[in-house]
């Protein structure tokens, strides 16, 4: 079988050029007849039909504008080649372009969508295409591809809250650090020479804080290779399934964040649950899937323990009551959704109530964080100020004393 390089025009007369295999010309001019196209020349071709493979990441909001444009063509009656070919003419993303390119020419090489978009996981992801899988199977693409708009700006949405929550006490822990580090340097250094001038004896505070000076003048560098260090070791281990477990569970005991980073993890889950449950992929395919693509090995580890159980014969509600992760009111929901074979009202419930939450805990998270720092930063200024002024004032009443 031969390797073809063609133009050919649709419908609508628009140009469209790709590679296919045929035999002959004239199967080449019957397939692509078959894709409603009609060939105005074409010359053999070196390579395959699945055209190069683009391995890069997009951003997420060039996928999201991609999907809505693509559900916005399919409910309109544009073939699906066609709202690709659309966007990938008018995209900047040149990274991005070369990705829909390839799955154009394989789609029309008679290659379903959805395996087109798994030889590029990077760009969509193991459940983008999966989703599109049910959708092309069930003849509703239109509407799983509507659900992913919504999933997708969901995801970006959350994504938006987690960087405000984390930007935050980050930001605010800098300027306390560069504070007390300026003072350290600078400000502490020229009152200890003054105050060893006059020979007097100092307070425990103050010969802690003079320590604590010296320490950070002898040892600056320490400050600067710790967080680069500890920051490698973090990375180091998160390549191995412990060491994932050890550090996303800690994220989840995390005094104050802790609350947060578990309603994260489990917004992220119902959402995914939610998701592929309603496009009708089956609870054991749906359970491996998401075990793939959650980011929480916590949870991944779960999702293994409850998809054992349902394989087993446990109910959905069952196998997640024993996972002390799950809050009671999603139990009940799901239990609900059980009992009256409403799942996907359910658990777009539980979807719900997380979106609630999470940022509703974020508001309640910065009422409580930032009057806790700025008492920390004032304890800290006070404990510096206490530690210069009372030798000066025992100096000053010694002073007053000899007169």
């Amino acid at each position: 079988m031969g390797s073809y390089r063609y133009r050919a025009r649709d419908i609508s007369g628009r140009l469209i050029e790709g590679v296919l295999n045929a035999e002959e010309s004239h199967e080449l001019a019957s397939k692509l007849q078959d894709l409603g196209l009609l060939l105005i020349d074409f010359k053999e071709s070196k390579g395959g039909d699945s055209g190069p493979t683009y391995l890069g990441r997009v951003k997420r909001r060039e996928v999201i504008l991609f999907t809505v444009h693509l559900a916005t063509s399919v409910e309109a009656g544009v073939s699906v080649v066609q709202a690709i070919s659309d966007y990938a003419a008018e995209t900047e993303n040149k990274q991005f372009k070369g990705i829909l390119e390839d799955i154009e020419r394989q789609i029309l090489a008679g290659t379903t969508m959805s395996m087109a978009l798994e030889k590029h996981p990077k760009a969509f992801g193991e459940l983008y295409s999966a989703v599109i899988s049910t959708g092309e199977a069930s003849g509703n693409l239109d509407k799983v591809l509507n659900d992913l708009v919504v999933f997708l700006e969901w995801q970006e949405e959350l994504n938006g809250q987690v960087k405000q929550a984390a930007i935050y006490p980050a930001f605010l822990g800098a300027m306390i650090l560069g504070v007390v580090a300026l003072m350290m340097v600078f400000t502490v250094p020229k009152f200890v020479t003054i105050l060893h001038s006059f020979n007097v004896q100092l307070p425990a505070p103050t010969r802690f804080l003079i320590a604590l000076s010296s320490f950070f003048m002898n040892y600056w560098w320490f400050f600067i290779f710790s967080p680069v260090i500890l920051i490698v070791i973090y990375k180091l281990s998160r390549r191995t399934a412990d060491g994932r477990f050890f550090w996303d569970k800690l994220k989840l005991k995390l005094p104050l964040f802790g609350k947060l980073f578990q309603k994260i993890v489990l917004s992220r889950f119902a959402h995914y649950f939610s998701m592929l449950f309603s496009s009708g992929i089956g609870v054991l395919e749906l359970f491996t899937i998401i075990q793939r693509v959650v980011a929480n090995e916590v949870v991944r580890r779960m999702i293994g323990r409850v998809s054992e159980r349902v394989e087993r014969g446990s109910s959905i509600f069952d196998a997640l009551a024993k996972e002390k992760l799950v809050p009671s009111l999603v139990l009940r929901m799901i239990s609900v959704g059980e009992k009256t074979g409403s799942m996907d009202n359910s658990l777009k419930k539980v979807s719900q109530y997380y979106d609630r939450e999470v940022p509703l805990t974020i508001r309640k998270m910065f009422a409580v964080f930032e009057p806790l720092m700025i008492i920390f930063m004032g304890g800290v200024v006070l404990f510096i100020a206490l530690s210069i002024f009372l030798p000066i004032y025992r100096l000053t009443s010694t002073i007053g004393m000899q007169k």
